[in-house]
C-alpha cells in the first residue's frame, strides 16, 4: 500500500500471477501470467480498480511476484518495481499529474539505527487530518523499499506538525514545516 496519488489515502498495488504454473491445465478459465493490478483509495474503506488507466505497459500479463516502492526520481510520486518470474524486472514510473501535495521524509539514526527502521512517524497536516507511517523496507514479497517516508497531503500546503517516536525511545517534534520536499531529520540526543 502507497499513497500513489499523494490525496492523504493509501493506495492498493498487486503483484499478480497465479501461484499454480500449470493452472491453465487445472482450470482452463485461469491463467498463469496475469496483469498487476492498481486500486485507489476512495476513503470510508472503498476502493475503485483504476488499473485501465494506468497506460499499455501496466495491462500487460506476466507472472509478477515481488514488489519494491520508491520515489526513484525524487519528483514525490512513489514508483514501482515489480520482480517477474524467468523475465526482466518491470519499472511503473509514476507520473500522474494530480496538484497534490506530498512528503518525503529521510531519517537519519545516530542512538538508534542508522536508517533509522522502525521510527514511528505521526504527521498532522494543515486541515488536522493525521497520517501514521513507519520506516521498514519490508514491504512486498522478496523486496526491498526505499526507507523514507512518504506522506501524500492533498491540498494542504503546510505541516502542523510531523512526530518522530525513534526506536531508542526519542520524541522528536518538527512544527510547521513547508511541503513538496524531501526533507533529512537526523535523530537528536535526547
Amino acid at each position: 500500500m502507497a499513497d500513489f496519488d499523494n490525496d492523504g489515502w493509501k493506495d492498493l498495488f498487486v503483484a499478480r500471477a497465479n501461484v499454480m504454473d500449470n493452472i491453465g491445465a487445472v482450470n482452463p478459465a485461469r491463467h498463469y501470467p496475469e496483469p498487476n493490478t492498481i486500486f485507489r483509495n476512495l476513503g470510508q474503506g472503498k476502493f475503485q480498480n483504476v488499473s485501465a488507466t494506468a497506460g499499455p505497459d501496466f495491462q500487460k500479463e506476466a507472472a509478477h511476484r515481488g514488489v519494491a516502492f520508491g520515489d526513484l526520481d525524487n519528483d514525490g510520486r512513489i514508483d514501482m518495481v515489480v520482480s517477474v518470474l524467468n523475465g526482466p524486472a518491470e519499472l511503473f514510473h509514476n507520473i500522474s499529474e494530480t496538484g497534490n501535495h506530498w512528503i518525503l521524509l529521510r531519517l537519519v539514526g545516530t542512538k538508534s539505527n542508522r536508517m533509522a527502521i522502525g521510527a514511528q512517524v505521526k504527521l498532522t497536516a494543515g486541515d488536522g487530518s493525521v497520517q501514521w507511517n513507519e520506516v521498514t523496507t519490508a514491504v512486498g514479497y522478496a523486496s526491498s523499499s526505499d526507507p523514507r517516508v512518504h506522506f501524500g497531503l492533498g491540498k494542504n500546503n503546510i505541516i502542523k506538525e510531523i512526530e518522530i517516536r525513534w526506536p531508542s525511545g526519542i520524541r522528536q517534534v518538527l512544527r510547521d514545516q513547508p511541503v513538496d520536499r524531501i526533507l533529512q531529520i537526523e535523530e537528536p540526543a535526547k
